[in-house]
């Protein structure tokens, strides 16, 4: 039985050094769409500053299919008050 509990943990620790990778930290701003839309939208990365700051836009219909990679990264996104209507008092 010890054996057979080892050879589980040699797999499971295989498919672990795959698949467990960190997600991508990413942090930077959003162009949003008007408030007044109302269908489906995603986000689509835009640009990259050389200090690391991203840029996202916002775009109107379903996310592509065609996306490279399996861990979708951890995004914190930044939206100014002029642009977000939830900062709207």
């Amino acid at each position: 039985m010890k054996a057979a509990l080892m050879k589980r943990v040699q797999r499971l620790e295989e498919v672990r050094g795959v698949a467990c990778q960190p997600p991508e930290f990413q942090v930077g701003y959003l162009k949003a769409l008007p408030a007044d839309y109302t269908g489906e939208r995603h986000i689509v990365t835009v640009g990259r500053d050389p200090d690391g700051l991203y840029h996202w836009e916002e775009r109107p219909g379903p996310e592509p299919d065609d996306k490279h990679s399996s861990i979708p990264p951890f995004r914190v996104v930044l939206t100014s008050p002029e642009e977000d209507p939830a900062w709207a008092v």
